[in-house]
């Protein structure tokens, strides 16, 4: 009995000791892995570099996880600036951040935060960081505009139906484009950028979806080792990147093109706009039809009040005659 006492004793000892370690290692991989970020910000934003602070290191893990990368690498470099800096008199109005992702530098405007595609700053801060960690995934070598912009949306926001029904509107107006066409269209409008997010992070996604989860950071092992993207994307996908995108634009059904189109919420508000249009309108005939009808009265009522032949002269003239 002693001896079975013994036993059990040592084997808890045992566990317990094997839990510490495996708590201790834990913790310092999860150190060792954290995303550290520097802010710099002037008097006036500091509750925008308050907010920045805030937001926790594990909303940037997926960006880590999407792209395979296991160390973040030195902090990155937040700088914010207000709407009458040289940085943003110098950006089109509708950019709300960009991303130097070699030097690991983040430049945000929070005053534009709510333009699409980023509804907040704790978005726009990972969209901006994704573009970084993306850059050090690929150890430097050239990634496309559409997947780079695609994944910092994956790693940042969830697609929503007005993400839906940006690409299904587009498709619907301008039928199927390409990748290279999504590429160009970052460098237009506000339009055709806002176009070509919502494609970038709808082709990503369908890629995501197809290749599981160890195609993509196998992706950008194979860059990082120096292997050409056309020839990183077959090896890593099963399938050319030409065929990738045919295949995308196939299976753009009538269905995929309608449905997200009519449950969008942008159309939904158009629609609730015609309502009100078609609404004011009538009540402005209605308006109009009742000034109408009351004219009518007050001018049969003065005839009645007044008949023909009835008038008083004007004049002592009119009397004596």
């Amino acid at each position: 009995m002693d001896c079975r006492r013994r036993f059990e004793r040592w084997v808890l000892r045992c566990a317990a000791a094997a839990l510490a370690l495996a708590c201790w290692v834990g913790a310092g991989l999860a150190h060792a892995a954290r995303l550290e970020l520097v802010i710099e910000a002037p008097p006036e934003l500091a509750a925008a570099a308050a907010s920045v602070r805030g937001v926790p290191s594990e909303r940037f893990r997926t960006a880590m996880r999407l792209t395979g990368l296991e160390d973040p690498g030195p902090p990155i470099t937040v700088l914010l600036a207000p709407e009458d800096s040289p940085a943003a008199r110098s950006a089109p109005p509708w950019i709300s951040g960009w991303a130097y992702g070699e030097r690991g530098v983040v430049v945000l405007l929070p005053g534009r935060v709510q333009r699409y595609p980023d509804g907040d700053l704790a978005s726009l801060v990972q969209h901006e960081v994704a573009h970084v960690l993306i850059a050090r995934a690929a150890r430097g070598a050239p990634v496309p505009r559409w997947l780079d912009e695609g994944l910092a949306m994956a790693a940042s926001r969830g697609r929503d139906l007005e993400d839906r029904g940006r690409v299904a509107w587009s498709v619907l107006v301008h039928g199927p484009g390409s990748l290279a066409r999504l590429d160009l269209a970052f460098a237009g409008g506000e339009a055709e950028m806002q176009a070509a997010y919502a494609f970038s992070q709808d082709f990503v996604q369908d890629l995501l979806r197809r290749g599981g989860d160890g195609a993509m950071p196998d992706l950008f092992a194979r860059l990082a080792r120096g292997t050409g993207f056309e020839a990183a994307f077959r090896e890593a996908m099963d399938q050319d990147l030409a065929a990738a995108e045919s295949d995308y634009w196939s299976r753009r059904t009538f269905w995929m093109r309608w449905v997200p189109v009519l449950t969008s919420s942008s159309l939904l508000w158009i629609g609730i706009s015609a309502l009100a249009v078609v609404a004011i309108h009538r009540r402005r005939a209605r308006d109009a039809e009742r000034r109408r009808r009351w004219d009518e009265e007050e001018h049969d009522a003065e005839l009645a009040s007044n008949p023909v032949g009835s008038a008083e002269p004007d004049s002592e003239d009119e009397l004596v005659n």
